[in-house]
């Protein structure tokens, strides 16, 4: 072969590959990235008890971060749209109905059992999943529909705390009960009747008006109990504890898993020493996946794992297990996988019942020292 054949058929080459590389580039460019796969979550942020709603967002960010950094849904990214529903049932209603307008397969939400409850029909009637890790009414217990949880309801609650306050000794009780969530605590009082027998003296508030503390701590000690009960979020449990020991209550305190954020501490102080909490969430949970997720919040959030973060963190990571085996992404399709299975999440054993409805233990939780210790299983 001459020398000018060479030089052609080398002209010929580079010029080839040039053509070749410059195609392959367009055509990269010119492809669309991948779909999303959307899920909303729709919590109160900025309402009252909206810092706990932080908790709730960085817990889900953290998990869909590691989704996607894995993968994602065969490829597909997963998508978290946070909306705030200000602890409000118009804005409850607004968020979620931009969140369907916008696609999601899913709504993550509410944090309340009654903002739950607002949502229901909206979402539910619109071929979206409503799923949350939060809401423990009973009104949405039983039903073939398109909801689903992963917190326990109050039928268990009511049933563990009768046992709890009868291994305590409690023959009377008082129950403080923060109507603004009145689907979580009259759930909890009416199950709580059927199985404690002794004498119960209900007082409500609404922690969203003025609270007239004198007046309830008074209607709480009118009966002289042996035990109050408090079904209240973190910060109004603090409160009531001191409010009750200054006015001589030196009797024992139960609460639910609403108060099980480190606000307790910052509101009772030594009032809510000893203090005993029926919770789902096991505080001295050593599972590796666990520790690997505590130390991951406090890397990316500068903020300790809490019982709020890790249930976002768990229903995220159940999700998009089951968003990978659904032949095809629709509410139906992930309803179906999300009960087709078992989980062994960084919480424990998870599973579902034919309704959607989780089975998981309970647990005796304590106060000690500023920490939440695992008493037992109840």
């Amino acid at each position: 072969m001459g020398f000018v054949m060479r030089q052609y058929l080398l002209q010929f080459w580079i010029v080839s590959s040039f053509l070749i590389f410059i195609t392959s580039f367009l055509s990269s460019c010119d492809k669309a990235p991948p779909e999303p796969v959307k899920i909303g979550l729709a919590i109160n942020l900025s309402g009252w008890g909206g810092a706990a709603g932080e908790h709730i967002r960085d817990g889900a960010m953290l998990a869909v971060r590691e989704v996607n950094d894995s993968g994602g849904i065969h490829g597909r990214p997963l998508k978290l749209i946070v909306q705030d529903d200000e602890n409000n049932a118009a804005t409850i209603k607004r968020v979620d109905q931009a969140l369907i307008d916008q696609g999601v397969v899913a709504i993550f939400g509410h944090s309340y059992s009654s903002n739950t409850i607002t949502a229901y029909p909206l979402v539910t009637s619109q071929q979206t999943l409503l799923v949350t890790a939060y809401t423990a009414t009973n009104e949405l217990s039983g039903r073939d529909d398109f909801f689903l949880r992963t917190s326990v309801d109050c039928v268990l609650y009511g049933k563990k705390t009768a046992i709890l306050l009868r291994d305590k000794g409690v023959k009377s009780l008082a129950v403080l009960m923060d109507m603004s969530n009145e689907g979580f605590v009259l759930d909890y009082v009416d199950v709580l009747k059927k199985h404690f027998p002794g004498r119960l003296v209900e007082v409500g508030f609404t922690s969203r008006e003025h609270v007239d503390w004198q007046q309830v701590v008074s209607d709480l000690l009118s009966k002289t109990p042996d035990g109050v009960l408090m079904l209240t979020e973190a910060g109004m449990t603090g409160v009531a504890a001191q409010k009750l020991r200054l006015a001589g209550y030196d009797g024992p305190f139960i609460a639910s898993v609403w108060a099980q954020t480190p606000t307790l501490f910052d509101y009772g102080g030594e009032a809510v020493e000893g203090m005993s909490l029926v919770s789902y969430i096991d505080p001295q949970n050593r599972h590796p996946a666990y520790l690997a997720f505590a130390e991951k919040m406090k890397e990316t959030f500068r903020k300790e794992a809490t019982a709020r973060s890790v249930r976002a963190y768990e229903m995220i990571m159940i999700l998009s297990d089951a968003l990978k085996r659904c032949d095809g992404i629709s509410a139906a399709e992930l309803k179906r996988a999300l009960l087709d299975k078992e989980y062994d999440t960084l919480m424990g054993h998870v599973a579902f019942d034919a309704n959607g409805d989780v089975i998981r233990p309970v647990f005796e939780i304590k106060v000690s020292g500023a920490h939440f210790q695992r008493s037992r299983e109840l």
